[in-house]
């Protein structure tokens, strides 16, 4: 072929221009002439080049469908739970000396993507106050309702069951009381807090003022029952709040899981900055001096009983039940109560509902 090309070209009868796959080919079948060594030895090689070049030239041909699946699949893997974490920053800077992790919001929630490393949370700061840590805690780290009535101001009197004549009541949305803050329903911007201090032994804690009255009965007539309660998160601010909820992703990237699947999960047993109760100060995280890990089993505990079943007299109600996660959005957590108010809440404990489904049928919307 070599020969009869070559001949043909010098007599003019053909302008010859190789590609680069001929001149390959002739290259190598040129050195398999050499000997019968060489021959055997060229032959896989001769294979190689041209499945290399049927493969050029089939991208050549698609170079356009071929970058339109490159797109398509470089996104997906980009937002895939295996990868993501690549296209954060450098997580080996995460986890801090001790252990404990850092890392700031992503845009919509102050910088959540990029690492904060001014930001280092240690236990004795946000430990005891973290809802869904789901681990022991020191017990003197928590604040003792004991305490709390030995130095208030206030003394308490015993509650007695209110009968109520629900015909008569009307339930409005523009009442505090009734304020429902969750994952769809942040905080509204012109809401104003009320704050007021609640005096202990070990300082002053503060949840909404007009709440601490009946907080204070509520934890005298627990006391008479033989039952000691303590508080270990009652008002967060927004700054506190951002910090468990950046510990709760970080410790869940931690142990494998993507950006965005930790985002996920934490939603789930921390709420999301700004959609917290905890941050209006009507919500508060309650635990006894026998059992104080934030987790399920304070539920079967005496504390946990004797509050399920007797804080609507006091205005609480358990804000996320068992087996209503579908509508809360939020996990099973028995030390966790919000006031909305002896009225709601007697309703709400009698009808086995949560406050979001309260809202669907009893709350009169307020018109414009």
């Amino acid at each position: 072929m070599i020969a009869k090309a070559s001949e043909l070209k010098k007599k003019g009868a053909i302008s010859m221009i190789w590609t680069a796959e001929e001149k390959a080919k002739i290259k190598i079948i040129k050195i398999s002439r050499k000997n019968i060594l060489c021959r055997y030895l060229m032959i896989p090689v001769l294979v190689m080049v041209t499945i290399f070049f049927a493969f050029y030239h089939l991208i050549l041909r698609n170079v356009k469908k071929l970058c339109f699946v490159f797109g398509v699949c470089f996104f997906s893997v980009m937002y895939c739970s295996f990868s993501f974490p690549m296209f954060i920053q450098d997580t080996s800077e995460i986890a801090d000396s001790d252990g404990e992790a850092r890392i700031s919001f992503a845009p919509e929630y102050s910088g959540m993507s990029s690492l904060d490393k001014e930001s280092i949370y240690t236990e004795d700061e946000i430990a005891m106050e973290e809802e869904t840590l789901m681990e022991e805690v020191d017990y003197l780290d928590f604040y003792l309702l004991e305490d709390i009535l030995n130095y208030s101001e206030e003394s308490a009197k015993p509650k007695s069951e209110v009968n109520l004549d629900y015909q008569n009541i009307t339930f409005d949305a523009s009442d505090w009381k009734l304020v429902l803050i969750n994952k769809q329903n942040s905080i509204p911007e012109d809401y104003e807090v009320s704050l007021g201090s609640i005096k202990t032994m070990k300082g002053e804690r503060q949840c909404d003022s007009r709440i601490i009255d009946e907080l204070l009965e509520m934890i005298s007539d627990a006391k008479k029952d033989n039952v000691t309660l303590a508080i270990c998160s009652p008002y967060r601010d927004m700054k506190y709040q951002e910090k468990l909820f950046q510990r709760k992703i970080v410790r869940y990237m931690q142990s494998g899981m993507s950006y965005l699947d930790a985002f996920q999960k934490a939603s789930e047993t921390v709420t999301v900055p700004g959609a917290s109760e905890h941050q209006i100060g009507l919500a508060l995280d309650i635990v006894s001096n026998t059992y104080t890990s934030l987790d399920e089993g304070f539920g079967k505990t005496a504390a946990g009983k004797w509050l399920e079943e007797n804080s609507y007299r006091y205005g609480f109600i358990l804000r996320y039940p068992k087996d209503k996660e579908y509508v809360t959005g939020i996990s099973y957590e028995p030390w966790h109560y919000r006031y909305v108010g002896v009225e709601a809440a007697t309703y709400i404990m009698k009808n086995q509902i949560t406050l979001e489904e309260f809202w669907e049928t009893q709350v009169v919307k307020s018109t414009p």
